[in-house]
C-alpha cells in the first residue's frame, strides 16, 4: 500500500503483531481488545519520517489518518503554529471521513513514527470487519468532538476578552 497524500514517509515493518503493539502504546488501546488491535494491525501501516520534513501541506489532497507513535509534529495554519502533536495523538481524522483537502500543514518536529490508514484500507476494514470499523469511526468521532469542544472553549474565551 502506498500512501499518496503524505510526503517523505519511510515504510517500516508492517507485521500485524508489531503494528498492534504500536497501537497498544496509544490511547486507542483502552477502547479495543488485543484481538481487535491485531485485526487493526493489518489495516494501519507503520511509517517513519525525519525531523524537519513536511508531512503534508495545507490544501493538499486528503484521504488518510495517522496516529503519532513516537516523536512530535507541529501543525500550522496560515504559517502560524497552532498545535504540537505528541505520541498518541491523531491527525487527519477529517480527511479520512470527508476526503477534503488538508486544513493545515504538518511539519515533523522530531524524528517520528506513525501508523496510517488510508481510505482504501478503511473501506477494506469496513467490508471485512464492519463492527470494528464502526468502533473506529466512533473513536474518530470522539476525537473530533473533543477537538471541537476545546476550540469552542477557546473561541468563547477569545470573544469574552474583546
Amino acid at each position: 500500500m502506498a500512501i499518496t497524500d503524505t510526503l517523505n514517509l519511510i515504510s517500516m515493518d508492517d507485521a500485524a503483531q508489531r503494528v498492534a503493539e504500536m497501537l497498544d502504546a496509544t490511547s486507542w488501546a483502552k477502547d479495543f481488545s488485543w484481538p481487535q488491535m491485531l485485526v487493526l494491525g493489518r489495516y494501519f501501516k507503520p511509517y517513519a519520517i525525519q525531523a524537519g520534513l513536511l508531512l503534508f501541506d495545507e490544501g493538499s489532497k486528503g484521504g488518510s489518518m495517522g496516529i503519532l507513535i513516537k516523536g512530535s509534529i507541529d501543525i500550522y495554519k496560515a504559517n502560524q503554529r497552532i498545535a504540537t502533536l505528541n505520541p498518541g495523538r491523531t491527525y487527519g481524522e477529517m480527511s479520512l471521513i470527508d476526503h477534503q483537502p488538508r486544513s493545515a500543514k504538518a511539519i515533523v518536529n522530531t524524528d517520528s513514527e506513525l501508523l496510517i490508514i488510508d481510505q482504501a484500507m478503511f473501506e477494506r476494514l469496513s467490508d471485512d470487519h464492519p463492527r470494528l470499523a464502526l468502533r473506529v469511526v466512533l473513536k474518530i468521532a470522539y476525537f473530533l468532538s473533543q477537538n471541537l469542544r476545546k476550540t469552542s472553549g477557546e473561541l468563547s474565551d477569545l470573544l469574552e476578552s474583546h
